[in-house]
């Protein structure tokens, strides 16, 4: 892996008359650590279309079910749930299954606001319900654990359960209208929202560990001691496409800008292919 130090120190080598990339050159140290971002940002981009390894990761989601102990003739009606995991502040979206006595919640969304790690409010007025008795859970379909880190997810995530997986394919939200709303299923298809929350069509029945792979938001590089991402297999990449903004930075001719895009593209599907095709040979 090499630090931004090395990719900026190559790069003033191979600019004319072998320039040391600093805080006042130009370009200057903010400018190429910018560039840098926007070419792993398209490196990122690149390695997901081609299905490639490199930048991708697995994240884990364990849904909730949170079993219900209690429910409140009050408005609000809160709802008591220990260590429900719901939310730690503010609202989500959340569905109330299998209550009995006070069976008026059930199959109904709400809108459940935070009050303690072990109650929420639902945002209506259960005075006149019938008493809570027993039983019941409260569940919920999105999940923001992996929002700041998707920046493409994977066709294919799924449960672990015991000895096997099961999938769960990527759909997008048009497979809402698939589903009945109030349904509550083991997990089969996931989708990605606007806020880049992971999101069931149904809400999730159960607790269940899911496994989904995507590629990563490339962390921003702010100082020449970063990291660069992709263990330094795409050092020559960057090398080359953080010399050719430098060299055409005054350029603003929308045709170099495809042809840079053009050149990344390139590169990029070449190292890609290449490693695609390693093969290792131990022995004689």
């Amino acid at each position: 892996m090499s630090l931004a130090s090395a990719i900026l120190t190559a790069t003033g080598y191979r600019l004319g008359g072998g320039i040391t990339i600093s805080a006042t050159s130009d370009p200057s140290q903010a400018t190429c650590l910018q560039w840098l971002n926007e070419i792993a940002l398209w490196i990122t981009g690149i390695c997901a279309e081609q299905g490639s390894d490199l930048g991708r990761t697995i994240g884990t989601i364990t849904t909730i079910a949170a079993d219900i102990s209690a429910a409140s003739k009050a408005s609000p009606c809160s709802i008591t749930a220990t260590a429900h995991g719901l939310i730690s502040s503010g609202t989500c979206e959340v569905l109330v299954k299998d209550v009995s006595g006070m069976t008026e919640l059930n199959d109904t969304e709400y809108t459940a606001t935070y009050v303690s790690t072990n109650a929420v409010t639902l945002g209506i007025d259960s005075s006149s319900y019938t008493a809570y008795t027993s039983g019941g859970y409260v569940t919920k379909r999105k999940y923001s654990d992996l929002a700041a880190n998707i920046y493409v997810p994977a066709q294919e995530a799924w449960i672990v359960d015991d000895h096997q997986r099961k999938p769960i394919l990527l759909c997008d939200e048009s497979c809402l209208t698939e589903y009945d709303p109030v349904e509550a299923v083991e997990p089969s298809e996931y989708y990605i929202d606007g806020a880049n929350n992971v999101c069931f069509p149904s809400y999730p029945d159960d607790v269940y560990t899911i496994k989904i792979p995507y590629w990563q938001m490339p962390t921003a590089l702010t100082e020449i001691t970063d990291t660069v991402p992709f263990l330094g297999l795409m050092d020559n990449v960057f090398i080359e496409a953080l010399t050719w903004r430098a060299q055409n930075r005054d350029e603003y001719d929308t045709t170099m800008e495809l042809k840079w895009q053009s050149f990344l593209l390139d590169r990029v599907r070449n190292a890609i292919a290449m490693r695609k095709r390693t093969k290792t040979k131990v022995g004689l």
